[in-house]
């Protein structure tokens, strides 16, 4: 009788690369007719917008823009003064698992900006880019979960209850949304705007129906002037987006992050008009229940079975947590008033250890401030942060690492003390190999003579009542039932009468 092995098709991605890299843009910049000349630069704030993703054949190309907005003190005056540059980037990263038309995941943020004078009209742009990038390929696994036929010999089939976990979907959105801000009303009123930056918030996404909803908020912290005297103010711009990805609530867990595209803020009439094209990005695991038949045999004849070891995922788990990091900054000039503190992720390490495994972000906090005497000063300080997290033996994690909430610097004797607070989100991978019956033919071998019909075995260190069965043409039901055995739970060493049947 001929048999037929059921199959089913598992269809997702595999994450082929993930890291954070580095690379610095470098610039000689002019200082325009229309602007005095350079005294003195305070300092440089940098944003970037990420334009282009190209994956080609071995190769991932990044580009896009970085602005640096220098902030300097003018020859023969007091009030500062504000120039942008912008530095074209194109980051280039090789893999020969590289293929076009896999899906990339991309984020780029400024991790340093500093500019240098080389003289009262040109100055050394400097800024470095920290690059987190994700490639996903497509892949397919073939399963057989039955077989069917062969029972009218005898047929016994061994089947493994699987939790598997994959990448059903890599998706992406780009959407605009702008506001008019006004500042508060104890803040005085806009007449220049020296900077701005925005700092990426929270996001939330979980599905409605079959709709992926992303919630979150973008902070625009903004250092103007008004009159002789700066202020900060940051401002909160919460965004809604919905993805129609097609899967139900249910069925999948995502992974969300945006990125900025470009961002426009400029003055009218005492208010802020702001535009932001934002990139939201989305991987969305799902967990689900398989059967694989992973051993057959028959027992009035012989068969060949060929059976293949598979690779499942079979544990994703999506972990944050919250750390916090301080220290203390010298200053070298005493500060007065704080007006300004950023915080900046340069780069991701770990380190893995028995049992658990140990993340480290650097970050750069750079501070503007005013000194006892009211000059315009800044100074910057490396500050790592730490999280400790569970590993299970053979698992392996990805990590990702982004400053939260507010950074704050206070003035104190020898300098400032800095504060800030790290999401550490990563999420741990579990994998196992299971055996799966690829194929399963009459055997061109025969068994000669009449057996036995019955068998006194050891169940040996290691062997399962199925692998007894299998080698005595017996099958569990009956081993169980002779030797009155409550379950297939048995421990080696002990005799079994093993029931045959003959042919």
């Amino acid at each position: 009788m001929d048999m037929e092995l059921q199959r089913i098709t598992m269809e997702g991605y595999r994450l082929v690369s993930h890291g954070m890299f580095s690379q610095e843009e470098t610039l000689e910049s002019i200082v325009p007719d229309a602007c005095p000349d350079i005294s003195r630069i305070v300092s440089a704030v940098g944003k970037v917008f990420l334009k282009d993703k190209e994956l080609g054949e071995g190769s991932l190309r990044l580009s896009g823009a970085a602005r640096v907005t220098v902030l300097y003190i003018p020859e023969g005056e007091i009030a500062p003064r504000s120039l942008e540059v912008t530095l074209p980037f194109q980051c280039i990263r090789d893999d020969p698992q590289f293929h076009s038309g896999c899906p990339v995941q991309a984020i780029v943020h400024v991790s340093s900006a500093d500019a240098r004078t080389m003289n009262p009209r040109k100055m050394l742009v400097r800024v470095n880019l920290a690059v987190w990038a994700a490639v996903y390929q497509q892949e397919h696994c073939e399963l057989s979960q039955d077989v069917t036929g062969g029972e009218g010999d005898g047929l016994e089939k061994l089947f493994s209850p699987c939790k598997c976990c994959l990448i059903s979907d890599v998706a992406e959105k780009v959407f605009t949304f702008s506001d008019v801000l006004r500042p508060p009303a104890s803040k005085p009123e806009i007449e220049e705007l020296l900077f701005y930056r925005a700092e990426l918030g929270s996001i939330d996404a979980k599905f409605i129906g079959k709709k992926l909803v992303l919630k979150g908020d973008i902070q625009l912290i903004t250092v103007y002037r008004s009159g002789e005297s700066l202020t900060q103010v940051r401002f909160e711009l919460p965004y809604s987006q919905i993805l129609d990805l097609g899967l139900a609530s249910d069925e999948a867990e995502p992974e969300a992050a945006i990125t900025l595209k470009s961002v426009d803020c400029r003055i009218r009439d005492g208010e802020l008009e702001v535009t932001l094209e934002v990139l939201a990005q989305t991987a969305l695991w799902v967990r689900q229940s398989v059967t694989v038949i992973s051993d057959a045999y028959c027992v009035k004849r012989p068969f060949d079975v060929e059976r293949t070891p598979v690779r499942l995922c079979t544990m994703a788990e999506r972990f944050s947590r919250r750390e916090s990091a301080r220290k203390l900054c010298e200053s070298g000039i005493p500060a007065k008033q704080v007006l300004d503190c950023a915080v900046s992720l340069v780069s991701m390490t770990s380190t893995s250890m028995t049992g658990s495994v140990e993340f480290t972000a650097q970050a750069t906090a750079s501070v503007l401030y005013l000194s006892e005497d009211d000059a315009l000063c800044s100074v910057e300080v490396d500050i790592p942060a730490v999280c400790r997290a569970d590993l299970p033996e053979g698992c392996s994690c990805t990590c990702n690492c982004r400053p939260v909430g507010e950074a704050t610097a206070v003035p104190v004797t020898g300098g400032l003390e800095v504060r800030f607070d790290a999401e550490f989100t990563w999420t741990t991978i579990c994998e196992e190999q299971v055996s799966c019956v690829t194929d399963l033919k009459p055997s061109a071998v025969h068994e000669a003579g009449v057996r036995p019909s019955v068998v006194i075995r050891r169940l040996e260190q290691g062997e399962a009542l199925w692998d007894v069965a299998k080698a005595c043409s017996s099958t569990v039901k009956d081993i169980c039932s002779a030797n009155n055995l409550p379950s297939e739970e048995v421990s080696p060493g002990g005799l079994l009468l093993i029931p045959t049947r003959r042919c």
